[in-house]
């Protein structure tokens, strides 16, 4: 018997999706997953909905993050905007060297509210 596999083109590798998990403390979440292009759009709503309903400051452990390119430095940036309008503080954990370099080359590294 034979098994086929299933061919994945170039640039269709499975993706990780970015996850929100609520940890112990009210206000932090653990995210974990991909901060990639790909990942971009579902993540921004993700976080609209947790910072919009978010009556305490929130916090966002990138610790879990797997894979990160220039648009997860966006995905910080974007989340930082929602949270201003919605007059609520946002801080970044531990984050990921990846995002750190992507940060440094792109002059925004002081910029952000992280550990």
């Amino acid at each position: 018997m034979l098994l086929k596999r299933k061919r994945i083109e170039k640039g269709q590798a499975r993706m990780s999706p970015l996850r929100f998990d609520p940890q112990g403390r009210t206000g932090e979440f653990l995210l974990t997953g991909e901060m990639t292009f790909r990942t971009s759009a579902p993540a921004i709503r993700e976080a609209a909905s947790i910072i919009d309903a978010a009556y305490t400051p929130l916090q966002f452990d990138l610790s879990g993050v797997s894979r990160a390119d220039s648009a997860g430095v966006g995905l910080l940036i974007e989340w930082l905007r929602l949270a201003a309008r919605a007059r609520c503080e946002l801080r970044y954990t531990n984050m990921p060297k990846s995002l750190e370099s992507i940060m440094r080359v792109t002059g925004v590294l002081g910029m952000l509210p992280a550990d």
